[in-house]
């Protein structure tokens, strides 16, 4: 490889050289390793000013990484070099190609590499020391991409730690330098390490810990990198260390609210998206995401043995109390949640969603969620056309299965308590049937709830999804929540069987003796329960399918059948009397004996009672109706 010649020879160089280690076999990789050519592969990300060699680069570099049968030699080689270059060189550049290499194997992630090269000889933070020793004296490249180097490092828990123990010193002093480049960086960097509260000195165990950075210092550290990306002056390289510092430092409650309250930062970092969005400037977008996923996060609910488990953990790790701040109080987040929903936030993620990363998606995904849970916010998130940005996030590929499963569940808010015709117009429900069904899946009740109540909802309105539901094999996965320990699943699962027995397909399939009998039996079961929204729903599925005659002899065969619809008819709601006494009016119909049968259970008496003193006209009416059926029959005068 010729440093020296054209970027269009060397950009052809590689590219032969990213060939072979993708298609041939391991002697490539093992001989190139091992070659002088690997060495100025290495140097290229101090020596290149070309980002397209930088890339390539990158991108043979990882594929070796990858590559499990010379992972030993890749591993030495890369070290000693890196070594050589940053404690042994004296000269600027080659201290230069080390560092910048060190932080193109940090961002790859996945190795080891970075953190035994940080540790030299089996000593803790040794390249550290060593570079901590003539620091001041580089040139400010040099620092800069020191700095920028440990705080990639940071992004590894046991490289956060060799950075604190040797660099923290070194990083307070750079707050002080009137380069803003690098004093951004190195306010990033200690926002970083502010996140592990307290730090455990070597040999010290659990008991003395001290922390590295005071409440204090969190908020002036916070207000430097504010004030960084409001600086309109700054290069966007400052502006967008300052994002990724304030994505780290909104972590904090306290910065939470800083930022939610300070509407002149939050428009300027909304600008910078529109900005940099074209540009696909990953780097400010994931950084936003971050920062807009933390200030709209409400804290997670635990059940009881969940709040017990992290009790005892909490206790083991020497810590006296698990409580979250009181700025982490749903009340807090809501508010919060307030501030970005008046200054247009939905706009902003409308530009996230379209980036082609799949975590930046994710967090839109999760964002939309947050905002969505508060019902109040579910208007505005649909005239701003977050249901298409939803739709694209649940629907489309280049999401995560977290991100699918957010994106799903905010939807499944919004049309819980939307008219759909409204919320989700053209195909748009057809489409949303298929990512709720998968919801429905999830082990997680509140994903099962809030889906089947989503599915409820749509099918209410629109023939054409309850097909879609059916088509899909929506039935059998709605029909096994039905045996859910949680009442509301069950009950949301009843509720959403009703609605389909609309659908001509599932009527039929219900009134089939031959593979519905157990499909009847805990219909009747189900209107049997306590709780009265499930009796409700199990018993308006009876009213209907009863005007099958083999629905209503599989009633009738039922045990305890007819009682079961007599203790619905002796309620007192009008709702479950209603659908009691269309069962009946329809089991009377059958023919003579089956209305023999209500008459000797003495239901004929109930119903001239209701007749009298019923208020509600559809009872009234059905009761008139079944009477009539039985005087039809001659087993009733009237």
């Amino acid at each position: 490889m010729d440093l020296n010649a054209s970027e269009e020879v060397q950009i052809s160089y590689l590219n032969s050289i990213l060939q072979k280690v993708n298609c041939t076999e391991e002697t490539f990789s093992e001989t190139f390793v091992k070659s002088p050519d690997y060495i100025k592969l290495l140097s290229q990300f101090g020596n290149s000013k070309s980002r397209k060699i930088i890339s390539l680069s990158l991108l043979i570099l990882t594929k070796l990484l990858e590559k499990n049968q010379i992972k030993k030699e890749l591993k030495e080689v890369t070290k000693k070099q890196i070594v050589n270059w940053i404690s042994e060189s004296t000269k600027q550049q080659e201290k230069l190609n080390g560092i910048k290499a060190l932080s193109a194997i940090f961002n790859i992630g996945g190795n080891e590499i970075g953190k035994n090269c940080l540790e030299k000889d089996d000593e803790e933070g040794g390249i550290l020391v060593d570079l901590m020793e003539f620091a001041e004296f580089d040139k400010e490249e040099v620092q800069e991409s020191i700095i920028e180097m440990l705080s990639i490092a940071c992004s590894q828990e046991q490289c956060r730690k060799l950075v604190k123990l040797n660099c923290q010193e070194y990083l307070s002093k750079l707050m002080k330098s009137k380069n803003i480049k690098i004093k951004s960086l190195a306010a990033v960097t200690l926002t970083k390490l502010m996140l592990d509260d307290k730090l455990v000195l070597p040999g010290e165990g659990n008991q003395e810990k001290k922390k590295i950075v005071s409440e204090d210092d969190e908020i002036e550290l916070a207000g430097l990198l504010q004030n960084l990306v409001l600086n309109e002056g700054s290069e966007i390289d400052v502006r967008v260390n300052a994002i990724e510092g304030l994505a780290y430092a909104s972590l904090k409650p306290t910065v939470k609210e800083m930022i939610a309250h300070h509407p002149i930062l939050l428009k300027e970092i909304f600008k910078l998206v529109k900005e940099q969005e074209k540009l696909n400037n990953n780097n400010l977008l994931y950084g936003v995401a971050v920062i807009l996923s933390n200030i709209t996060s409400y804290k997670k609910k635990f059940s009881k043995n969940e709040r017990q488990l992290l009790k005892l953990k909490n206790l083991a790790d020497g810590e006296k109390s698990f409580e979250t701040n009181p700025l982490d109080e749903d009340e807090y987040v809501g508010n919060r949640i307030n501030q970005i929903m008046k200054l247009g936030v939905n706009q902003t993620l409308n530009l996230l969603s379209k980036s082609q990363s799949r975590v930046i998606r994710q967090l839109v995904s999760n964002i939309f969620l947050n905002l969505a849970t508060d019902q109040t916010n579910r208007g505005m998130i649909v005239q701003q056309g977050g249901v298409k940005v939803l739709m694209y996030l649940a629907i489309k590929e280049g999401n995560t299965k977290e991100g699918l499963i957010f994106a799903t569940q905010a939807l499944a808010k919004i049309a819980i308590t939307m008219d759909p015709n409204l919320a989700f117009r053209g195909e748009r429900s057809s489409d949303l049937v298929r990512p709720l069904l998968n919801l429905c899946q999830e082990e997680n009740e509140l994903c099962q709830f809030e889906s089947l109540m989503a599915l409820t909802n749509l099918s209410s309105v629109d023939n054409d999804i309850r097909m879609r539901i059916y088509d899909l094999k929506g039935i059998s996965i709605i029909e096994n929540l039905q045996f859910s320990e949680n009442t509301l699943v069950r009950r949301a699962a009843t509720e959403c069987l009703c609605n389909m027995v609309f659908c001509e397909p599932v009527y039929e399939l219900y009134s089939d003796p031959q593979s519905s009998i157990n499909k009847i039996t805990v219909l009747v079961a189900l209107s049997d329960v306590d709780d009265f929204e499930t009796r409700r729903a199990a018993s308006g599925a009876l009213a209907i399918l009863s005007t099958n005659p083999n629905v209503c002899k599989m009633i009738l065969d039922r045990p305890k059948g007819i009682q079961i619809l007599k203790d619905l008819f002796n309620e007192n709601s009008p709702e479950i009397q209603h659908r009691a006494i269309e069962c009946f009016k329809n089991i009377a119909n059958i023919d003579k004996d089956k209305a023999e049968l209500l008459v000797k259970a003495d239901l004929h008496k109930r119903m001239l009672e209701l007749i009298k003193e019923s208020k509600v006209e559809s009872v009234v009416v059905t009761c008139a109706e079944t009477l009539k059926i039985f005087a039809n029959h001659g087993l009733l005068k009237i």
